[in-house]
């Protein structure tokens, strides 16, 4: 595989899985010990004995069995025998590896960094939510819990304490002595009461060190259905931790901002990397990347921080005059880094759907955004990406905007950076009043400067189309909307016809 190159499957030896980005296979142990032995000598024929020392060591077993093993990879790689791509059977000698399977990137770093950044994140521990004398809220209370400590799970830059059931928040006499000794930075303490007909759920995100309240909510269901409360509960209180610009995330910034320089570790530059402000001007561009360059040198395994980086060196080529191409290439290898090192991270698939779609391959992409959308829930970040790549690729237009708002809703600060999504999904669903308003809400962007332009447009604001056009030109001389959608991509023909009427429209007004 050429330096660079995406390979088409990556292999966790330590989990037994073949990963690419529309599918996962899990391998069985001996499957996986054969297709390692086969990964360790890559290129060179592996006869029938070496598997046979590798995998069974003094123990006896029929040749055929390798022969097995080998039949369950090819159909797992769905590979031919007769054709093959990855596995090649050299007859009388044994079996090659040739195809592009690569390790996974956990498997290829050790770097004692990990361990520091581990120790460094948030830890937030979750308390046994208040509940009266009440059987029925019990139940909801711990399954609201639950759900909340499962989903926190699956986010690697926050450590989740989740023996709940023995933090009763009632018996605790000092938070912070509490806090010092289950050493947590944070805590997630809930309340459930009845009330008139209605669930009352209170919940907040305490500081650990002073006992300051940082975040609360307070939330009414139907006390008659128990699902919808497990559900948006867990939902909200979750949404409101994490992301990019999550509750965690605006404390941890506010607490590494005081560090010195040279203090700083991976977590912490990726902190500062993620401006909360994001106005893309040219200043904070360039303090973001600094920081998550510094970020990803520090730790090579830090897989949210290689995405954020190369998001931020593709508005660095966007925004920034001169179209730097450099950026773009930066950005691309970023990218494809944090797709090895998480191939299943759904904002990695939402995005990666996109690129396949540029590529032409529309029914890929479909399926790579179905696999994100599956695993997106809890995940702003992610469902923003979705919603964005559902509105260009998909004939499912509500369900984009159903996605992005439950996001706008359930967040207390929306991130400016969101402003440039629902600038295209609002475009996209043909709601142009709302696309002009959410442009010139958030940061000045390319995307967002050109659905403005063409929603002007498309409402007949002449005087105002022109004008952000001549913006645009200005700030981007070679900038082509023909080339935008392409680039973009608009692969959606419905989405597309209502993109090509709006730059008939603006072609019209200068005429």
């Amino acid at each position: 595989m050429k330096k660079g190159q995406m390979a088409d499957w990556y292999f966790s030896s330590d989990e037994g899985q073949l990963t690419r980005p529309e599918r996962v296979v899990q391998l069985t142990p001996k499957a996986a010990a054969v297709l390692a032995c086969l990964h360790r000598n890559r290129g060179e024929v592996v006869p029938i004995d070496v598997f046979l020392k590798d995998v069974w060591p003094n123990v006896h077993v029929a040749p055929d069995l390798i022969r097995e093993y080998i039949h369950d990879l090819r159909d797992a790689l769905n590979d031919d025998a007769r054709h093959p791509r990855y596995i090649e059977t050299v007859r009388g000698k044994g079996f090659r590896l040739i195809g592009d399977i690569d390790l996974a990137a956990v498997d290829e770093i050790a770097d004692p960094t990990v361990s520091q950044r581990q120790a460094s994140l948030p830890t937030l521990a979750v308390l046994k939510p208040h509940t009266p004398d009440d059987v029925g809220l019990d139940t909801i209370a711990d399954e609201v819990v639950s759900e909340v400590i499962n989903h926190l799970a699956r986010f690697h830059y926050i450590s989740v304490i989740a023996s709940q059931r023995n933090f009763n928040s009632k018996e605790i006499n000092d938070i912070r002595a509490f806090a010092s000794d289950v050493n947590a930075t944070y805590l997630l303490e809930t309340n459930y009461v009845r009330s008139g007909g209605n669930v009352r759920v209170r919940a907040q995100l305490l500081d650990a060190i002073n006992g300051r309240a940082l975040w609360g909510e307070r939330l009414d269901f139907d006390e008659d259905d128990p699902v919808s409360i497990v559900a948006e509960a867990s939902d909200t209180i979750v949404l409101a931790m994490t992301g990019w610009h999550g509750e965690l995330h605006r404390a941890e910034y506010k607490s590494v901002a005081h560090k010195q320089k040279g203090q700083l570790n991976a977590f912490d530059h990726f902190i500062l990397g993620c401006d909360l402000e994001m106005t893309l001007d040219a200043e904070g561009l360039l303090i973001s990347i600094s920081h998550l360059d510094h970020s990803v040198r520090l730790d090579p395994t830090f897989a949210r921080a290689w995405l954020v980086y190369a998001l931020m060196l593709r508005w660095a080529y966007s925004v920034l005059p001169g179209r730097d191409r450099n950026y773009l290439h930066r950005s691309t290898k970023a990218f494809q880094t944090a797709l090895k090192l998480a191939p299943t991270d759904p904002v990695n698939l939402a995005l990666l759907s996109m690129n396949t779609a540029r590529l032409g391959n529309l029914d890929g992409a479909k399926i790579m955004l179905s696999r994100a959308e599956a695993t997106m829930r809890g995940d702003s970040d992610a469902m923003v990406c979705v919603a964005t790549a559902k509105s260009v690729l998909t004939d499912e237009i509500n369900e984009a905007c159903t996605i992005f708002g439950s996001v706008m809703r359930r967040n207390r600060a929306i991130p400016s950076w969101m402003y440039i999504a629902e600038a295209c999904i609002a475009f996209m669903a043909g709601d142009f009043a709302r696309c002009i308003v959410s442009s010139r809400s958030g940061p000045t962007e390319i995307s967002a400067s050109a659905f403005c332009c063409l929603s002007l447009a498309m409402l007949g604001r002449e005087n105002e189309a022109q004008k952000m056009r001549d913006e645009l030109y200005v700030a981007f001389p070679k900038f082509d909307f023909e080339r935008f959608a392409e680039n973009f991509p608009i692969a959606n023909s419905a989405r597309r016809s209502r993109y090509d009427e709006a730059v008939m429209r603006l072609k019209q007004l200068a005429h």
